[in-house]
This record gives C-alpha cells, sequence and structure tokens, in this order.
C-alpha cells in the first residue's frame, strides 16, 4: 500500500514562493511543507488528481465549525428534510448521532455559507481550476462511531461538468484516521477521464449510494488519507475514492465538504427547461467563491434545500424503490440535488 503525500517529494526542500506568502500560504500557515510554488500544487493535482493543505484552518475556525454542526444537528438553524425530533434537554451526543449526513447546510448556516470561500480554498481552486469558480454543494459529515462509509465511486458521477473541473474541498474537523473511516483514494485514477458504471451493492459497510465498478485499479492500488483537524484535501472529479465506517471506540469524523468548478463551464446538473436545448442548461443555484460570473444574465436560481442524507442502517429497499424520486416542480424529471446522495466521502 502507498503512502499519502502532501506535496511531491522534489518540493520538499524547495524554498518558497513569494506570491505563496503573499497569499498567506507560507509553510506553517497553511501551505505543505516546502511548496515551492503554486505551479506545484497544479502539478501535483493534475498527476495525483488530490492535493492536500494541511494546517489550513486555525483551531479557532476549526471550533466554530464544530459549534455550527451541533447547532444544525438540533434544529437550531432551521428545517432540514429529513429530521427526527430531537428531545427536550438531550445531549450533543444524541444529536449528532442521529445523522450521517447533510445536505446543503449553506442553505440555512450563513458560517458553513462564508466558509464556502475561505482564502485557502479559494486560493488553491483557483490554481487547480482557473480563475473564476464557483460552488454549487456542501455536505456536512457527522459520522458517528459505527456510522458507516461510502463505496469506491466518482464525483462527477452525480456532478456533471462539461470541462472536468469538478474539485471537491474536503475540510477536516476531527482528525481523520483509518481507524474513524478517512478518505481513500487511488491516485492518478482520474487521468483517463472515464466515468465508470455503479450498480447497487448489499455491503454493510457502505452507505445508500451505488459503488463504481470496471475500473482497472485494485484495492492495493489506494492510499489513506489520514490528515489532522483544520487540513484541507482537494481531489478532482473523476479521481476514485472511498471511506469505510468509523470502528474508533468514540467520537466523530466530521467533515464539511464542497464541490466547486470552473464558472466558465455550464453545469447541466437537471433536466432543460422547456424549449431549452440540452447544450446550454445550467444549474444556477451557486455560489461564485472566486473571480466573475461569465453568465450574469442567466441570473440564480434557489432549486436545493438541506436534507437528510439517509445511511443505509436498516437496509436501503425503501430508498432504492424509488422514494428519492419524490416529484417536485423545478424538476422535470423529478430529480433535485439533495433527494440523492450525490456524493460522499
Amino acid at each position: 500500500m502507498a503512502s499519502v503525500q502532501t506535496a511531491p517529494a522534489s518540493q520538499l526542500n524547495g524554498s518558497p514562493d513569494p506570491a505563496l506568502a503573499a497569499s498567506g500560504l507560507e509553510p506553517g500557515n497553511g501551505a505543505a511543507a516546502g511548496a515551492a510554488s503554486y505551479g506545484s500544487i497544479r502539478q501535483f493535482y493534475a498527476e495525483n488528481g488530490y492535493y492536500i493543505l494541511p494546517d489550513a484552518l486555525t483551531p479557532v475556525e476549526v471550533e466554530e465549525l464544530r459549534a455550527e454542526t451541533t447547532a444544525i444537528c438540533k434544529g437550531e438553524r432551521g428545517d432540514v428534510d429529513g429530521f427526527e425530533p430531537g428531545m427536550p434537554g438531550e445531549s450533543e451526543e444524541d444529536a449528532l448521532r442521529r445523522y450521517l449526513c447533510i445536505h446543503f447546510p449553506h442553505k440555512i448556516s450563513e458560517i458553513m455559507l462564508d466558509y464556502l470561500g475561505h482564502p485557502h480554498i479559494a486560493n488553491v481552486l483557483t490554481q487547480v481550476i482557473g480563475p473564476n469558480v464557483k460552488c454549487m454543494q456542501s455536505m456536512l459529515f457527522i459520522k458517528a462511531t459505527g456510522k458507516p462509509g461510502q463505496a469506491w465511486h466518482q464525483d462527477e458521477y452525480f456532478i456533471p461538468t462539461r470541462d472536468r473541473t469538478l474539485t471537491g474541498a474536503w475540510i477536516a474537523l476531527d482528525d481523520a484516521t483509518m481507524e474513524n473511516g478517512c478518505l481513500w483514494v487511488i491516485p492518478g485514477s482520474h487521468k483517463r477521464g472515464i466515468i465508470w458504471p455503479q450498480h447497487d451493492h448489499d455491503d454493510p459497510r457502505f452507505d445508500c449510494a451505488g459503488e463504481a465498478y470496471g475500473f482497472p485499479y485494485t484495492d492495493e492500488d489506494s492510499i489513506p488519507v489520514e490528515v489532522k483537524a483544520g487540513a484541507l484535501v482537494f481531489f478532482n472529479g473523476y479521481l476514485l475514492h472511498r471511506s469505510f465506517p468509523n470502528r474508533a471506540q468514540s467520537g466523530y469524523r466530521r467533515v464539511l465538504v464542497n464541490h466547486y468548478m470552473s464558472a466558465e463551464s455550464l453545469l447541466p446538473w437537471r433536466s432543460p427547461k422547456e424549449g431549452q436545448h440540452m447544450a446550454v442548461a445550467d444549474y444556477r443555484d451557486i455560489v461564485m467563491i472566486a473571480g466573475e460570473d461569465p453568465y450574469p444574465w442567466q441570473g440564480f436560481e434557489e432549486l436545493a434545500a438541506p436534507k437528510v442524507r439517509p445511511t443505509g442502517e436498516g437496509g436501503c429497499e425503501q430508498w432504492r424503490r424509488g422514494d428519492k424520486r419524490e416529484k417536485l416542480p423545478f424538476f422535470k424529471d423529478g430529480f433535485r440535488p439533495g433527494d440523492a446522495p450525490e456524493d460522499d466521502d
């Protein structure tokens, strides 16, 4: 099994580039130790399909997001489809254990909305994507002890960009370890740009989302991404990745994961509107986090709503029978983002 790196070996003794320091990304303040230049970030990401930025968030920022996670799970930030009513005086533990993942928390949390464009996130994304970057999704994973992971998958399977710029930014709110269900990736598996098929599975280690298959890699090609709280993990939308259940004796593997892409590219994440050609279909429930919006005349739409993701505990048959496809007025095919487990980590 290979070992994970935060930067290419050639960078480890390099001199920091002035651009890094000017952006607050000097080593020890959010940059991989010895990172030589933004060009090195682009090169490592292009070669491996992921990039790790340790110590990107301060302990104060991490604690702010943890507290906000608890407030959301307690229902203090507003309605979330699928929430279970809490008991008066319930503990933080009780509230957090109820949920594996909540989609679109930025819709009800000003704090999580603000973190979509955190400076360290924006700085790296503008290097690996381009100057104009938009966000279309956020997901809050709590993953208490005993909660499942997700089988091999690619984010692009669920979020279909046109230019292959889809990038996840994974914010670790706890130390992520093999014991508590860290991310696993297959380095380089993004390069061919193939979206592998998926099928249902009955593996109790994983939630209800499908499992990718048919790819020319084995589990032995994968590496665990063990990072400390406050780290950022960026990964390409075509990169095969999965996670295992939290098998720690206690605690959580809390993560805020957001998805981004080039603002130049249209996002056909829904059926075209009536009379609209598929080539110009564009999902416009987005947040600009860097640069300019090339399509300002299209305006913005409120389409997504916060929703609890099914964990798979007790089985996935009801979800697979079609309850996830409830009819909604703004999707001709009955889908809206958040109704299906678009993606994990």
